[in-house]
């Protein structure tokens, strides 16, 4: 799958507008906190926006792996960036040591559940 994200003056977001548009959530429940944000800076170059191509299963020319590590959130981050408290989300971590925190919006992407591998590369 391909999903579009952008930074604006409130961070950075996952470009789903047919979550909000069938009520499933508002748009700071897309906001990448809690590392994600840090790794779109990176991936992006430091820009606005990324296009990233990611499944949870290795795929050619994949470039991060990154792998399920614990649940659990931080409370205090995600009302540090006006994230929505959410019930759930994991922390995954890449091979060179880096991790982020996916919410619940990461089962919705993956029809589902929650995957314990995720494949990506920028598109």
């Amino acid at each position: 799958m391909v999903h579009r994200f952008y930074k604006d003056n409130e961070g950075w977001f996952i470009d789903l507008p047919e979550f909000l548009e069938l009520g499933l959530g508002v748009r700071g429940n897309l906001a990448m906190v809690a590392g994600a944000d840090k790794l779109l800076d990176e991936l992006s170059g430091n820009s606005d926006e990324v296009t990233l191509q990611f499944y949870d299963e290795p795929f050619d020319g994949f470039e991060h792996h990154m792998i399920m590590d614990d649940m659990g959130m931080d409370e205090e981050v995600l009302e540090e960036y006006g994230h929505p408290i959410q019930i759930g989300g994991f922390y995954h971590r890449a091979s060179d040591g880096f991790q982020i925190w996916l919410c619940p919006v990461t089962k919705y992407v993956f029809g589902g559940y929650y995957p314990k591998d995720i494949y990506l590369k920028v598109a």
